[in-house]
C-alpha cells in the first residue's frame, strides 16, 4: 500500500499544469482582456474586464480549457447595464455567442480551444448590497489571494477527488462542490487530506463559518461565504452527493488508494451489460429532439421530470428501486427505471374518503357503486370507504404510454419535456434499449445497474 506523500505526488505530477500550460492560458486569457476592454471604451461603458475563477486562484487542473471573464461595471444605475454589455459584445465581434442564464444573462463562446463565459456584474466591495449574484466573484479573488496562502495543489488534489467520484460542479447536473467551495474547505481544514479527516466525520448537517454568522440555512453543508454573509457558499450542493463524499472520505481514510484520484477508462463491454440487462426490470423513455436548451435550463426539466414520472409509477402501483436520467445535453434524453417487476397485480386496494366526511363519501359511492371495475366493495375499513378494482394496465409499458399521452405535463412534467415527448418519445423495456448503448449512457447504464460505487467493491 502506497502512503499518502507517494499518492499526492503522483497525482499532482499528473493533474498540475506545466509551466507551458500556464503561459498559453495566461496569453489566451489577456488577449480576450484587452479586446472586450476596447469593445467597453468604444461603447463608452464604464467597465473593465478581469479574469476570475480557478485561473487567477491557482487551483485548476491540467486541461481545463474553461475562461471565466467578468466585465466589472463601475456603477450601478439599473439592471438593464448588465445587457448594455453583453448587446456591445455581440455588435462589435464576430464571436459566436450562445446566450446563458444564471441571475441574469450571460455569453458563452469559443476561442482558441478555450471555451468562455463572459459575465457582467457590478463592482462591489465586502459588505456592500449586492446588486447581482455575480458581483461576489471578484470579492471572492481578493479574498482568496490573501487566504490561500499556497494551498492550491490541496485544492486541485480535492477537486479532482471530487470528480473521479462524480459529484464536482455546483450545476444542476451535478448538484455538488463547486470550486470555490473546495477552496473554503482546503482554507478551514488545512490541507486535503484536513478535509477529509474533517468530512469522514461530518453527521446529518455540517455548518462551517470563518466568523461569527448568525443566519440559519437547511441545506446539510452550510459554509458561510467570508465576503456575504447571507450567502451559503454549498446551497447548490444535494444531499445525495453530500453523503457520498462523506462515505468516499471514510474510505479513503482507512485504505489511501490513487484510484480515488484516477477516472475509469475501461471500456464497458456492451454484450455482457445487455445480459445483465437482461437479468433485471428495466424500462426506458427515451427522448430525441433536434436541439436541446443550455445545460442548466435543461437539467432542471430533466430532474424535474424524471422524478414526476417516478412518482407515478409508484401511485399506479409499480415498485421503483431507482431511477436515472442520461443526455448527450444536444439531441438525445433518456430515463431509466430500475423495477422490481415490470408487472403489477390485476387488482388494486382503492381508499376513499372518510367516513364522516358525508359530500366526499357520496360522490365516492356514486362512481364505485355497479361499476364495471369493481371486484369488491365499497366497503369500510378503519373508518375509510374503499373498494377492489380491476387495474386497467398491469404492464409499465402500457401504463407508461397513458401517463404520456399528452406528453406528461398533467403529472409534473416540466414543460419543455413534455414537448418533446409530444414529438418524438420511445418506450423501451429491457434489451431493446441496446441500440442507445452508445455516446457514453452505456458507462452510466452499467454503474446505475452495478448500483455500489467503486470504494465499496
Amino acid at each position: 500500500m502506497s502512503s499518502w506523500s507517494e499518492i499526492r505526488k503522483s497525482v499532482l505530477e499528473r493533474i498540475k499544469p506545466s509551466r507551458a500550460e500556464e503561459i498559453t492560458l495566461k496569453e489566451v486569457g489577456d488577449q480576450v482582456v484587452e479586446r472586450i476592454n476596447s469593445i467597453l471604451k468604444k461603447a463608452r461603458i464604464r467597465g473593465v474586464a478581469e479574469i476570475h475563477g480557478s485561473v487567477p486562484h491557482g487551483t485548476w487542473i491540467t486541461g481545463q480549457m474553461d475562461l471565466d471573464i467578468f466585465v466589472v461595471l463601475n456603477t450601478y444605475r439599473e439592471r438593464g447595464q448588465l445587457s448594455e454589455v453583453l448587446d456591445a459584445l455581440r455588435e462589435h465581434t464576430d464571436w459566436e455567442f450562445t446566450e446563458a442564464w444564471a441571475e441574469h444573462p450571460y455569453l458563452q463562446t469559443e476561442i482558441g480551444g478555450y471555451n468562455l463565459d463572459i459575465v457582467p456584474c457590478f463592482r462591489a466591495r465586502t459588505g456592500d448590497r449586492i446588486m447581482s449574484a455575480t458581483d461576489r466573484s471578484p470579492l471572492h479573488t481578493k479574498w482568496l489571494k490573501k487566504n490561500l496562502n499556497e494551498k492550491g495543489d490541496d485544492v486541485r488534489l480535492l477537486k479532482q477527488f471530487l470528480k473521479v467520484i462524480e459529484i464536482y460542479g455546483a450545476e444542476i447536473k451535478v448538484g455538488g462542490f463547486s470550486g470555490y467551495l473546495c477552496e473554503l474547505l482546503v482554507i478551514k481544514h488545512g490541507s486535503f487530506m484536513g478535509v477529509i479527516d474533517a468530512a469522514s466525520m461530518w453527521g446529518e448537517k455540517e455548518v462551517i463559518r470563518f466568523k461569527e454568522e448568525t443566519r440559519e440555512f437547511n441545506d446539510p453543508l452550510v459554509v458561510y461565504d467570508p465576503v456575504d454573509s447571507l450567502r451559503n457558499v454549498a446551497s447548490a450542493l444535494r444531499e445525495e452527493p453530500y453523503h457520498r463524499f462523506i462515505s468516499a472520505a471514510k474510505a479513503f481514510k482507512e485504505n489511501p488508494s490513487e484510484r480515488f484520484f484516477t477516472f475509469d477508462e475501461t471500456p464497458v463491454d456492451v454484450d455482457e451489460l445487455i445480459e445483465k440487462i437482461g437479468e433485471r426490470s428495466l424500462v426506458f423513455v427515451v427522448i430525441e429532439e433536434s436541439k436541446a436548451e443550455v445545460p442548466d435550463t435543461l437539467w432542471g426539466q430533466l430532474r424535474r421530470s424524471v422524478g414526476a414520472i417516478e412518482k407515478q409509477l409508484i401511485i399506479q402501483g409499480f415498485d421503483v428501486v431507482e431511477s436515472t436520467v442520461w443526455s448527450n445535453e444536444k439531441t438525445r434524453h433518456i430515463f431509466a427505471y430500475m423495477l422490481v417487476s415490470i408487472n403489477r397485480t390485476e387488482m388494486d386496494k382503492h381508499f376513499g374518503p372518510p367516513v364522516h366526511l358525508e359530500k366526499d363519501v357520496k360522490k365516492f359511492l356514486e362512481v364505485y357503486t355497479d361499476n364495471p371495475r369493481v371486484v369488491s366493495g365499497p366497503e369500510i375499513e378503519n373508518n375509510r370507504w374503499f373498494v377492489v378494482l380491476y387495474r386497467e394496465h398491469t404492464l409499465v409499458k402500457d401504463t407508461l404510454d397513458k401517463l404520456l399521452s399528452d406528453g406528461g405535463a398533467r403529472i409534473g412534467i416540466s414543460k419543455g419535456i413534455a414537448v418533446r415527448i409530444l414529438q418524438h418519445h420511445r418506450i423501451l423495456m429491457g434489451k431493446s434499449i441496446g441500440p442507445y448503448l452508445i455516446e457514453g449512457f452505456e458507462r452510466q447504464l452499467a454503474k446505475f445497474i452495478r448500483g455500489r460505487p467503486f470504494w465499496v467493491e
